[in-house]
């Protein structure tokens, strides 16, 4: 499952854009974004197929294929896998409960929640939104012309990265002129290539009910909960009495308090405590810590970057930084656990939070 789980990582820059349709076929680059934009009703039923490849220096390196089904109200089948057919996982989201089915390793997880919060699966447009704020400030758009993909009639735009630094390189997008849709995108930060390809798309196509259901053979070994994670809020003892080994925390001083501690307790692959503190300065949110034990087989197995990633070093060790508009993150790992710092107060430099790093204490 490492392909899927690396093909997971860039599906905020590869599903669909949805907007709405418009006479005339002469649009400038900012009107085709604009378009894309635009606050719409949902696209309707259709089935899809998309394939995702991860390249880097020159070398494709990941390749996974998704067939698509998506309901008039909301429901949604993805069946992933290699060409081949193996390590397939199917996604059901059936609007009330989530199936996932790794099928060559006879485990499925399914949960569902009353109130549906944790099945707020980010609509299309919602992550194209995502995709064109990040690169609406910071690229030049042109249109290169008008190109065929998976049948349909697309505009090719090439969105130029204005300067080095930015998160996300150079993209190529290749927007359907009837309805919007992003139907191939080709992500290029350094030295990693993502590309994502429709192959397959139809929009007349009539979806049983059934699509939207998941059996599972007798010997499918099956987790379910009421959610994904069970979360309790704790105080700076308890957590350290659960996670069972002695961590790392900013100490309170100089107008610097630790608002809230919880613990959540997370099931399926995952199975580890996690413990997040969230800290204020002067009464106002300040930053969120997340400490949790280092899976035993995490060192060297996965060693993809996200775009934008950057090295960086503190407490003596490598750690690494994103930032991605309003998101900044720090993250490292040492004596055992996993490090993240999520910075809220957007006075608050890296700078700034590396050194307060050096004064962090144990918690015993």
């Amino acid at each position: 499952m490492k392909a899927i789980k690396r093909i997971g990582m860039t599906v905020v820059l590869a599903m669909g854009l949805v907007g709405c349709t418009s006479e005339g076929n002469q649009y400038s680059p900012e009107q085709v974004v604009q378009n894309a934009l635009k606050e719409t009703t949902e696209m309707g039923a259709y089935y899809a197929e998309y394939e995702m490849t991860i390249s880097e220096m020159g070398q494709e390196i990941e390749r996974a294929f998704t067939k698509e089904w998506r309901s008039d109200d909301g429901k949604i089948r993805l069946e992933t896998g290699n060409e081949d057919g193996s390590d397939k996982m199917i996604a059901v989201n059936d609007g009330k409960s989530y199936t996932m089915y790794q099928v060559d390793q006879k485990q499925a997880f399914s949960f569902e929640s009353a109130e549906g919060e944790l099945l707020n699966v980010p609509s299309q447009m919602q992550q194209a939104e995502q995709l064109l704020t990040l690169i609406g400030d910071t690229h030049t758009i042109s249109i290169e012309g008008e190109e065929k993909v998976a049948g349909r009639a697309t505009y090719h735009l090439v969105a130029k990265a204005t300067e080095k630094s930015t998160v996300l390189g150079d993209q190529e997008l290749w927007v359907d002129k009837e309805n919007w849709m992003l139907l191939k995108s080709v992500s290029n930060t350094g030295d990693i290539i993502i590309e994502m390809t429709y192959v397959n798309i139809d929009f007349n196509r009539e979806i049983p009910t059934e699509t939207f259901t998941v059996e599972l053979p007798d010997d499918v070994e099956v987790q379910i909960g009421d959610g994904m994670a069970n979360l309790t809020e704790v105080t700076l003892e308890e957590a350290a009495e659960n996670i069972e080994m002695p961590f790392f925390y900013f100490p309170e001083a100089e107008g610097i308090a630790i608002d809230k501690i919880e613990m959540t307790e997370l099931g399926g692959e995952l199975q580890r405590i996690e413990v997040n503190l969230e800290y204020t300065k002067d009464d106002l949110p300040l930053l969120t810590l997340t400490v949790f034990r280092s899976p035993e087989d995490d060192e060297g197995k996965d060693d993809l970057t996200i775009p934008g990633e950057t090295s960086v070093m503190l407490r003596g060790l490598e750690g690494s930084k994103l930032e991605m508009n309003d998101f900044r993150t720090l993250f490292w790992q040492e004596g055992g656990f996993n490090y993240s710092i999520v910075l809220i107060d957007p006075n608050l430099t890296f700078d700034e939070l590396i050194d307060m790093a050096e004064e962090m204490e144990l918690v015993e």
